[in-house]
């Protein structure tokens, strides 16, 4: 594609007209949207150019390329039914392929986006962005084999490239391989750091499954935060990057992040619902002794067991009843270990002197404020309605931290997650006391809370 003209002196109309008159790539695209989202005369242009559309055809060459241009200019506007309709119209030439194939993507309607792609795949085999979208749906469609088989293909060309790094990281992160996925996220955004959806990815692998260290926060942080610089704004960047503000107690920077969607979109339920919360975050009083005091708590319960110098029958029986933390023993009754093979008074007498040196002891887990054996249910369990209980964890709006926790503790519904004890969720990896309060929040707001 010709050199485009410095994006300063540009406006939207002139990129439109730049991008017909030289062969479409997703740079020419990029363009479009960076001018249009940069200013918000940018967005006012758009507009009105998409309300005299017969005004600018002339300078656009065929009518089909005007036709793609158009589509993909109501896309940029959210205006999905309208991009949608009028792409559907010119799904023959690549572009606008691609763009309804996107358009339906933001729809949800990953059946007929796939559709699309397997079609136009087979009619412009040739065309590169195509074939990646297409693996994209390939993963996202549960075909893997395919997915694979097509990004092996698609090597041969360009597998050093930023576009095939990311989609090759997108398949390993559905395999399960995700050191191998953030590793090539990392080489799609070293070959290309316009490259918004690497970044966002990136982002979001490194807080799942990367390492606990602030190293790996830290990249995730910088990840997304280099997302959100490109235009159009990526929303889930900005909500993730808002979640991961939250979590480190900067809940105005947080707060920022879920008005900076809300401008865009007005609707949007889960940046309204994250703003309330993290303006609630500022307003809420903390009992700061107590908080420092629940934290220490909670980091000693996360000590593994194999810092202490145990006798190596005691060593293997806590390994092999996947025993890793204090946390995890502290939820083992006397009887429990007792009745574990080859698990003596000895290992017992070995394992009770090592948790009483960190003021922990069997059972403790289990056991109410009052001191008296649990039932082992949420009294709460017996008042609730069975479709509040029986609710999906994942209708509860959680951060990605707080989230990730129940996915460790096999949390599923309400229900699950209302038999739970603050010792049991302070005791799982990474969940800290932000993420208590905001599970606490969420069961007040149903009228439940967790067991005691």
């Amino acid at each position: 594609m010709e050199e485009l003209t410095t994006l300063e002196s540009m406006g939207v109309r002139e990129a439109l007209t730049e991008a017909a008159a030289a062969e479409l790539d997703l740079r020419a695209f990029r363009t479009i949207a960076t001018l249009t989202f940069s200013e918000e005369r940018g967005v006012d242009e758009l507009r009105s150019i998409l309300e005299d559309w017969d005004s600018i055809i002339g300078e656009l060459g065929s009518k089909q390329l005007a036709g793609v241009l158009q589509g993909y200019s109501l896309y940029l506007m959210g205006r999905l039914d309208d991009a949608e309709a009028l792409l559907e119209s010119h799904k023959r030439h690549e572009w606008g392929a691609y763009w309804l194939v996107q358009t339906q993507l933001s729809k949800n309607r990953l059946e007929k986006a796939l559709q699309v792609a397997e079609d136009a795949r087979e009619k412009m085999s040739d065309f590169r962005p195509i074939a990646y979208v297409l693996s994209e749906l390939l993963v996202r469609s549960g075909r893997l084999e395919e997915a694979g088989k097509l990004l092996d293909k698609l090597k041969k060309g360009d597998g050093d490239s930023s576009m095939h790094a990311a989609h090759l990281g997108f398949y390993q992160e559905r395999m399960g391989e995700y050191a191998a996925a953030i590793e090539s996220y990392r080489h799609a955004v070293r070959r290309d750091r316009s490259n918004a959806e690497a970044l966002f990815r990136l982002g979001y692998a490194l807080d799942i499954y990367g390492d606990e260290s602030d190293e790996a926060n830290e990249e995730a942080i910088a990840a997304y935060e280099a997302c959100v610089k490109l235009e159009p704004v990526h929303t889930n960047a900005v909500i993730n990057l808002g979640i991961l503000y939250e979590d480190r107690e900067r809940h105005h920077d947080a707060i920022k992040c879920y008005e900076t969607v809300l401008r865009r979109f007005p609707n949007h339920e889960r940046a309204r619902l994250y703003l309330g919360d993290a303006h609630a975050s500022t307003r809420m009083f903390y009992d700061k002794d107590q908080e420092k005091k629940a934290d220490r708590h909670s980091q000693v319960l996360k000590i593994p067991v194999s810092d202490f110098e145990l006798s190596v029958r005691s060593r293997n029986c806590l390994q092999k009843m996947n025993i890793e933390t204090l946390g995890d023993l502290i939820m083992k009754t006397e009887q429990e270990l007792l009745s574990y093979k080859n698990f003596g008074e000895t290992s017992l007498g070995e394992i009770k002197t090592m948790l009483n040196q960190k003021g922990l002891r069997l059972g403790q887990g289990l056991e109410t404020k009052g001191g008296e054996a649990s039932s082992g249910r949420n009294p709460l369990e017996a008042t609730a309605s069975p479709d509040v209980l029986n609710r999906s964890i994942d209708e509860v709006e959680l951060s990605v931290r707080s989230r990730r926790c129940m996915e460790r503790l096999e949390v599923r519904t309400i229900r699950d997650l209302i038999n739970k004890t603050e010792v049991e969720l302070m005791a799982a990896k990474n969940f800290g006391m932000t993420s208590l309060n905001e599970i606490k929040r969420k069961l007040a707001e149903i009228g439940l809370g967790l067991r005691s």
